[in-house]
């Protein structure tokens, strides 16, 4: 047996710990950055909350900015597959309404996720990497869609924008409210996309036509 094979299990171990620790950072960071706020939360407290020395945290992120940015990568590329795969177990087309109670249904406990996002720091950019997930998987199930004449009449990105926003006055209102649940709030957004508001809401017209 030579040097190189001995050294492999060795090396596979301190892969796998630093793979951990980098994990344990970054879900310190992601807990600290929706308590605080990106401006208020500090590296001491990030490594406090994962219980490393602050040292620790600079072999693995080069600064604040940079472990923000990380977990809103990787947490949203995860909420992406995440919802993707429970479309995909729920059912073999990606409606609207499947998709959108996958979305609601996972950002429920995610909700630190979308806080960090769209709360801790304010800064346009990073507020749109929560947009950006949701309109991925909005786009996609429009896109595979049956043909519908009906969308014809309808801008798509635009479409997309405007349900992506309303998707995410959902989460919001979960930072402060437990209910309605998923379902509860997949079905008021439902609603409203399929039957609107009554016309004298609108319009003020009372009279009858």
């Amino acid at each position: 047996m030579n040097d190189d094979s001995l050294k492999q299990p060795e090396k596979r171990r301190g892969d796998r710990r630093r793979a951990r620790t980098r994990a344990e950072i970054l879900e310190a960071a992601r807990q600290v950055f929706a308590r605080r706020g990106y401006h208020d939360a500090s590296i001491a407290e990030i490594t406090e909350q994962a219980d490393l020395a602050v040292g620790t945290f600079y072999l693995y992120f080069r600064d604040k900015d940079e472990a923000f940015t990380t977990v809103l990568q990787e947490g949203f590329r995860e909420t992406i597959e995440q919802v993707k795969q429970a479309v995909a177990r729920e059912a073999g087309e990606r409606t609207l309404a499947v998709v959108i109670r996958a979305i609601f249904r996972y950002a429920y406990h995610q909700r630190d996720l979308f806080r960090v996002a769209l709360m801790a720091g304010g800064e346009f950019a990073r507020i749109t990497r929560a947009q950006d997930a949701i309109e991925e998987v909005l786009t996609t199930a429009l896109d595979e869609a049956p043909a519908q004449p009906e969308l014809a009449r309808y801008d798509q990105p635009l479409l997309v924008r405007f349900v992506t926003g309303m998707v995410l006055q959902g989460i919001i209102w979960w930072f402060e409210q437990e209910t309605p649940d998923p379902d509860g709030m997949t079905e008021q957004l439902l609603m409203l996309l399929h039957y609107g508001l009554p016309a004298q809401f609108i319009t003020g017209n009372t009279s009858e036509s």
